[in-house]
C-alpha cells in the first residue's frame, strides 16, 4: 500500500482516518470537492505553471517537474521539481501557492518538504539542498506575469533537516498502519482538537456523540477542552454552570439546557436604537487569486465584483439595488454605482462587516479620489453578526454566528438550498466562468450570481425584522 505526501498528512492529523481511506475507501465518508478545496488545488496547478515558465526563461538551467521517487516499502514522492545545478548540487523544490512559509497545525510546508527529501533519499537520490518556492505577497502584476518577482524560492534545508529525525519514524510508523488487518474504531484522535481541526470521518469514529457537544463551545483552550473530556462532559447539557467557562461559553451552555435562545433582550434593543434609517444591508463578493489575474492586483489579494444592496426606508419600504461587473476589471465601475446608490445618510449593515471594510480600504487604495468616500462608508458600517455573538445566543447556531447557521433557525422560511451558488468560494469560481463565457452561457451564471448575493442582503432584511420582534 503506497504512503504519499498527501496520505502523511493526514496520518498526522488523524491515523485512524487514514488507514479507513485506504483500507475501507467504500465505508469512508467521501463528499463532493468543495469550491474553496477545487480552487485551492487549481492555484497550486497554476503556481507550477509559473514555475515552470521561470525554469524555461533561467538560461542553462533546467529542472525535472513531476520526478517520481519511490521505495520498495510503499513511499511515493512527485516532487514538484528537481534540478541538478551548475555546481552539481542536487535541489528538490516544493511549491506553495501561498505567500510565506507556513508551519502551523493545519499546514506545515516544512513536514512536506521533510516527505519528499527522505523519500527521495530512500529510493537513492542524494539531495544536497530543498527550497519552498512561495509568492511574494508585495507582487503587483503590471501585464504580463513576470515569474522572477513574483516567486520566492527560500533554502530551508537546515530547518527540513532538523526535522527529519521525527519525521522518518512518523512516516515508519504510518506505513505500519497501513499494513494492520483492523484497527479500534472506538474513538479518534481528533476528540482532543476543536471541530474545525476534526477529520471527515469523525463521525464514523464517534458516532454517539451528541448533536449538542462540546465542539460547539466557541474560542474553547486546549486544556478546557481536555478537561471536559476527561470529566465526560460531551453534552452541553451536562456541563456544570460553574465549570469555568466564558460569558460567551456560559451563555451557549444556558441555551442548550432550556432549549431555547439565550436572550440579552436589552443588549438587542441598545444594538437596534442604534441604528439610523434609512438602512442599508450591503453586501460584496469578490474575487482573488494566487496569481494575480489583472494589473493592479497582488496575490491572494481580493476585489469586489459584485454587489447587492437592500434598502429599508423608516416607513417600511424596501427597495434592492445591485451591480455585476461582467468583465475582468478593477471595481471603477462597480464603485461609480455604489457612490450613487448608497444615500450619504444612515447605518450600512453587513454581516461579518471587517470583510466589506477591508475591500473598502482596498478600494480606496485604488481609487484614491474615492478615499474620502469609502472612509466616511466604513465609519457608518455596523456589524449585523454581532448582536449573535453576544446578545442572542442559541445553541442550534451549533456554536458559529455565520449567517449560514443563524438564517436557518431564526428565519427558517429562507434558504440557500435551491441556489446554484451558495457560498463565497462557489461566487469566486462562478465569477471567473462568467467572464470567460458568452452569449446564454454567461448570462445564465450571471442571473445565478445575482440571486445568490440578492439572497444575503434579503437574509440581513429578515433577520432585522426578526430581531424588532423580541419583546423588550
Amino acid at each position: 500500500m503506497r504512503l504519499t505526501k498527501t496520505n502523511f498528512i493526514q496520518y498526522l492529523r488523524c491515523p485512524k482516518s487514514l488507514w479507513l481511506l485506504l483500507n475501507e475507501p467504500d465505508a469512508y465518508p467521501t463528499g463532493e470537492t468543495s469550491a474553496f478545496l477545487q480552487k485551492l488545488i487549481d492555484e497550486g496547478y497554476e503556481v507550477e505553471r509559473v514555475v515552470a515558465k521561470y525554469f524555461a526563461q533561467a538560461q542553462g538551467r533546467t529542472a525535472d517537474l513531476q520526478r517520481v521517487f519511490e521505495t520498495s516499502d510503499g513511499l511515493y514522492a512527485r516532487a514538484d521539481a528537481f534540478e541538478v545545478n551548475a555546481d552539481g548540487q542536487r535541489i528538490l523544490y516544493e511549491i506553495k501557492s501561498s505567500t510565506r512559509v507556513k508551519t502551523d497545525a493545519s499546514h506545515n510546508h516544512l513536514k512536506d518538504a521533510c516527505f519528499q527529501i527522505i523519500c527521495a533519499e530512500r529510493s537513492g537520490q542524494a539531495i544536497d539542498a530543498v527550497y519552498l518556492v512561495y509568492l511574494n505577497g508585495n507582487y503587483v502584476r503590471a501585464g504580463d506575469v513576470r515569474p522572477e518577482e513574483l516567486l520566492v524560492f527560500e533554502d530551508v534545508t537546515p530547518r527540513v533537516r532538523a526535522i527529519e529525525a521525527d519525521t522518518a519514524v512518523e512516516m515508519d510508523s504510518a506505513l505500519a498502519l497501513l499494513q494492520q488487518a483492523d484497527i479500534d474504531r472506538s474513538g479518534c484522535s481528533c476528540l482532543e482538537r476543536s471541530r474545525a481541526q476534526h477529520c471527515d470521518a469523525f463521525a464514523f469514529f464517534n458516532p454517539d456523540l451528541p448533536a449538542l457537544s462540546l465542539y460547539s463551545l466557541p474560542r474553547l483552550r486546549d486544556t478546557a477542552r481536555a478537561r471536559l473530556l476527561a470529566a465526560g462532559l460531551h453534552d452541553l447539557r451536562l456541563i456544570p454552570d460553574d465549570h469555568g467557562l466564558s460569558a460567551k461559553q456560559a451563555a451557549l451552555v444556558r441555551s442548550a439546557k432550556a432549549g431555547a435562545p439565550n436572550i440579552d433582550r436589552a443588549g438587542v434593543r441598545r444594538f437596534l436604537d442604534a441604528l439610523r434609517f434609512p438602512l442599508y444591508f450591503l453586501d460584496y463578493e469578490t474575487y482573488s487569486a494566487a496569481v494575480p489575474f489583472l494589473d493592479g492586483t497582488r496575490p491572494h489579494r481580493h476585489f469586489v465584483v459584485q454587489y447587492s444592496l437592500h434598502i429599508l426606508r423608516a416607513d417600511g419600504a424596501l427597495e434592492h439595488r445591485e451591480y455585476l461587473e461582467r468583465e475582468a476589471r478593477l471595481p471603477d465601475r462597480l464603485l461609480d454605482r455604489l457612490v450613487t446608490d448608497l444615500g450619504l445618510q444612515g447605518s450600512v449593515l453587513s454581516w461579518h462587516a471587517s470583510f466589506e471594510r477591508t475591500q473598502n480600504t482596498e478600494m480606496a487604495r485604488l481609487f484614491p479620489e474615492r478615499a474620502d468616500f469609502l472612509d466616511e462608508l466604513n465609519r457608518r458600517m455596523v456589524d449585523l453578526e454581532d448582536v449573535f455573538k453576544d446578545a442572542y445566543v442559541d445553541a442550534r447556531f451549533g456554536g458559529s454566528t455565520s449567517i449560514k447557521k443563524v438564517l436557518p433557525v431564526v428565519c427558517p422560511d429562507l434558504s440557500y438550498e435551491a441556489l446554484d451558488v451558495q457560498d463565497g468560494a462557489a461566487a469566486m469560481d462562478a465569477w471567473r466562468k462568467m467572464v470567460d463565457s458568452t452569449g446564454e452561457t454567461g448570462d445564465a451564471i450571471a442571473q445565478s450570481l445575482r440571486g445568490y448575493c440578492r439572497l444575503d442582503t434579503l437574509a440581513m432584511v429578515e433577520i432585522y425584522r426578526f430581531l424588532l420582534g423580541i419583546d423588550p
